[in-house]
């Protein structure tokens, strides 16, 4: 049999009083549970007695723990009182601390539930000894001598003439030491004026007065006691000594103040965190509004962090994180600040400067000091920092915008290569609000037909034939202006509009191509570029499947066009996606080759039928024999692993001689055609004759 517990459960959810009963049953007890979530309900239940312990939710639709903490107080009554949530401010778990409430537990924590109610049962049980204790102090002056906590009898002007051993063994200090001195002796620091003034106005009156002090032991230590003064009188009722009553509560203290530290510090790197740093920068803006000063933020993102994250694991990636801190508090004064606000982002508030000349010298000491490499698991590791710096007020006059503009310059930073800094300007702005209309319209362009398919196409350089065709796609805005790929599709990717457009992309060129067929003539092949969104969407495979079912298209007469970005990530679903595709006879090229970092393990890794040479190569091979060179290796290397090679970007007939002259199988560029809409490729098939 388990121990019987009475539990007063304030809650109106029945899942979460049915978890939290499992909860004491399995450790231990046999719980009998009253559930309230009313005051009416509350006050009843309180009336009945009996209840060894009251568990609370926070905050309920009809009521709440601050409620139900009143009303326990109204009774008079000592019951251990833990508060249970999921989401509350620390701030106002403390207070409620402070008001009377014993214990704050999260619902998501509940393996602290039992050891809390042991330890607040067994707090109970002491408090209503101590209280037992007090009271027979005031009847009887030997009983003090056994009591658990600290007492001292003082005059009526509040001098020691009595202490109890439990004073003399919490503060280090024997009754020889204390007698005539006041009984606030042991406070680190003078009692506020108003504070003494209080207490000796309620207990003159015959009242009792209950405070809470910050004391120094003999030894040095500090503690912190919570004091009843209670009066005494004589025979004839008059006032005469005072008791004074004396309670260790450093555990409870240290406990709010980890509350609050954790509410506002980072648990990583110790510092200030988003909530702290707000209001540090409200403090800073307000003052410098005063002073007639600015008040410079830079936003600091890590670079290249998630590359740490992922290869050396989440522990070297907080040492990383506290080293970078270090590094960051070295750049400023006393007086600035340092927050943590994210993953790897930290802010830099630097209040009462004259211009943005000092935010700069920050920055550029940021940036030295990012030169050096970090130490992590016994490896050098290099992380830089791109930042963006705002001005309050030119900048924005308060903290939402002025956070929002050094973050959107900090993007600028990231944009233009990193490891280094930008300050918000006009311009800034106007291209995030040019990227947000965009946005907007392209959120409704395919369901409003604007999308539109351009064709380039691939020639066979031996027979001089078309034999691909490259879909390119076009936006066809309302107002009439035809927008290339690269003014729309980054805006796309981030948005994860991307994913349905490059469906409808697929599904569009796959049923053209088919009806190109009745022109007659060798069938062709479609190419279709993929994005890095698409790979990871996790069931590309699936669409390009259905796609070929639904438009009857032989799989090998689609190729999809891949990018080193998209085998970049490296990722179980587009390892899987990329089998998927090969399983099902559709051909794989890659793109714009020569341009990333790992092409040729790229190229071993997986199944690739076509080799695309980028066009920043072609382009040089007439001024430039280093490229030339370079086309000549690629080509023979591709040939060598039986690929297919495409010179993309052949613009001239010299450039067209080059790539036949090394072998290269198929050509592609403005030399032969511009992208051109279905209508126009039509046309340009019927018409071209090889040369």
């Amino acid at each position: 049999m388990g121990k019987p517990l009475r539990v007063l459960l304030v809650e109106d959810s029945e899942d979460d009083a049915v978890l939290l009963l499992r909860a004491l049953a399995r450790d231990g007890y046999q719980p009998t549970c009253t559930r309230v979530d009313n005051a009416p309900a509350m006050r009843a239940a309180l009336a009945e007695g009996g209840w060894d312990i009251v568990l609370s939710d926070y905050n309920m639709p009809r009521f709440s723990a601050e409620a139900a903490l009143g009303i326990l107080r109204e009774t008079g009554l000592d019951l251990p009182f833990i508060i249970l949530s999921g989401v509350v401010q620390a701030e106002d778990v403390v207070a409620l601390l402070k008001r009377g409430a014993h214990d704050f537990l999260h619902k998501d924590s509940l393996a602290r539930l039992v050891p809390a109610v042991e330890r607040e049962l067994r707090d109970s049980e002491s408090r209503r000894q101590c209280a037992a204790a007090e009271q027979r102090v005031r009847l009887l002056t030997l009983a003090v001598e056994q009591s658990p906590v600290s007492v001292a009898v003082t005059d009526r002007l509040g001098r020691i003439y009595y202490t109890n051993p439990k004073f003399e063994a919490v503060s280090g200090y024997g009754l020889g030491e204390t007698k005539g001195r006041l009984f606030t002796f042991l406070a680190t620091e003078p009692v506020s004026d108003q504070k003494l003034r209080v207490m000796w106005e309620t207990i003159g009156a015959g009242q009792e007065w209950r405070g809470e002090f910050c004391n120094r032991r003999k030894d040095g230590k500090i503690f912190w006691e919570h004091v009843t003064i209670a009066p005494l009188k004589d025979q004839a009722g008059v006032l005469s000594h005072f008791v004074v009553v004396k309670e260790d509560i450093t555990a409870r203290r240290d406990y709010e103040e980890k509350l609050l530290h954790h509410a506002n510090y980072d648990e990583v790197t110790n510092l200030p965190n988003r909530v702290l740093m707000l209001d540090r920068l409200y403090q800073s803006i307000t003052l410098a509004r005063r002073q007639n000063r600015q008040t410079a933020v830079l936003h600091v993102d890590l670079d290249r962090f998630k590359t740490v994250n992922d290869i050396f694991g989440h522990s070297a990636g907080d040492e990383l994180l506290r080293v970078a801190a270090g590094r960051l508090i070295a750049c400023v004064h006393e007086g600035d600040t340092v927050a943590r606000v994210g993953s790897d982002e930290f802010m830099i508030i630097l209040p009462g400067v004259s211009s943005g000349r000092a935010a700069e010298k920050v920055a550029n000491r940021v940036l030295v000091s990012f030169d050096r490499p970090f130490h992590i698991n016994g490896q050098e590791v290099f992380v830089t920092a791109s930042m963006g710096i705002a001005l309050a007020p030119t900048d924005g006059d308060n903290q939402q915008v002025l956070l929002r503009n050094a973050d959107l310059a900090m993007g600028q930073a990231k944009e233009h290569g990193r490891n280094q800094f930008r300050f918000f300007t006009a311009g800034i702005n106007q291209r995030v609000h040019e990227r947000l209309q965009i946005e907007t319209a392209l959120r409704g362009a395919l369901g409003r037909g604007e999308l539109r398919l351009h064709y380039q196409p691939i020639i066979d350089l031996c027979s001089g034939k078309v034999r691909t065709i490259e879909a390119l796609l076009r936006w066809q805005r309302a107002d009439g202006e035809l927008l290339a790929p690269g003014q729309f599709i980054p805006v796309a990717e981030d948005t994860g509009l991307i994913v349905p457009i490059g469906e409808w992309v697929l599904a569009s060129a796959c049923a053209e191509l088919r009806r190109l067929d009745r022109l007659g003539g060798p069938p062709l092949r479609v190419a279709v570029n993929v994005s890095p969104r698409q790979m990871r969407a996790g069931d590309f495979g699936s669409v390009v499947e259905r796609v070929l079912e639904q438009t009857a298209l032989d799989p090998a007469r689609l190729e999809l066009e891949l990018t080193e970005s998209v085998l970049m990530d490296d990722t179980s679903d587009s390892v899987r996606t990329i089998r998927k595709l090969n399983g099902l006879g559709v051909r794989l090229s890659i793109d714009d080759f020569g341009t990333g970092y790992s092409s040729l393990s790229y190229l071993q890794r997986y199944p690739f039928d076509t080799l695309k040479i980028d066009r920043s190569f072609i382009s040089g091979v007439e001024r430039d024999a280093h490229s030339t060179r370079l086309v000549e290796t690629i080509i023979a290397m591709a040939h060598g692993l039986d690929l297919e090679v495409i010179a993309e970007g052949v613009e001239t007939a010299a450039q067209m001689d080059m790539i036949r002259e090394h072998d290269c199988d198929l050509a592609q560029g403005y030399h032969i055609s511009r992208p051109v809409p279905v209508d126009a490729l039509e046309a340009f098939l019927r018409t071209w004759d090889g040369g």
